[in-house]
């Protein structure tokens, strides 16, 4: 987490590098922000062992003095990224929500709208079941959470792998259609709106509680 001299104004930005992204997370009070910086397994140790003024240094390179003058607001800590997707997410009378049934890169805080996701699904699903009169923990109930979350999850888990892979590969060619294809996004509003609402979690068939809605 940094202290910053500029406001962030509670706008996010991340920033897409060879090794993965960067990014920038808004906080309160306004110049505090937290700091998602992905880096290659091999320099993770060299990194956080870096000093305080390097450290931010390298920050602030990444960030092109977009928030003006940085301070440390908290010491850096690191974890090893993984991708993980459960084969269920049910059995007996037991559901997975969240990073237990699914782990995946940290890009535009999908990981987070998942778990939001599979929380209200699951809502949804006992919720209705305890209205029908069933046992909330039955295969017939739990299922329908497997069926209904299941599929969604992967594919978003999948292009959310594919997405930093495709900014990784290196050179001007790569970057040029990279360039091109958000070019493209920024100037079609209907592209534009689908992907804004897919960043948001807000598309697809979204539970009750997600649609600002009682189950």
């Amino acid at each position: 987490m940094i202290q910053h001299e500029i406001p962030h104004g509670n706008v996010a930005f991340e920033l897409f590098y060879p090794a993965g992204p960067f990014a920038i997370l808004p906080m309160q009070p306004g110049t505090r922000s937290a700091i998602v910086w992905t880096v290659r397994a091999s320099d993770a140790a060299a990194t956080l062992a870096l000093p305080e003024r390097a450290f931010l240094a390298e920050i602030d390179k990444r960030v092109g003095g977009l928030l003006g003058a940085l301070t440390l607001a908290a010491k850096p800590s690191s974890y090893p990224l993984g991708f993980h997707h459960a084969e269920r997410y049910t059995d007996r009378r037991f559901a997975l929500v969240g990073d237990s049934a699914h782990g995946i890169h940290p890009i535009a805080g999908q990981g987070l709208n998942m778990g939001l996701r599979d929380a209200a699904a699951l809502a949804d699903v006992l919720t209705e079941s305890v209205r029908l009169g069933l046992d909330i923990g039955s295969p017939e109930v739990l299922n329908r959470y497997q069926r209904w979350r299941g599929f969604d999850n992967m594919a978003v888990a999948a292009s959310t792998d594919l997405l930093n892979r495709l900014f990784a590969i290196p050179g001007r060619p790569a970057a040029m259609i990279r360039r091109t294809g958000m070019a493209a996004v920024n100037r079609l509003p209907p592209l534009k709106r689908f992907f804004m609402a897919e960043a948001r979690g807000a598309s697809g068939d979204l539970p009750s509680l997600l649609r600002g809605e009682l189950p």
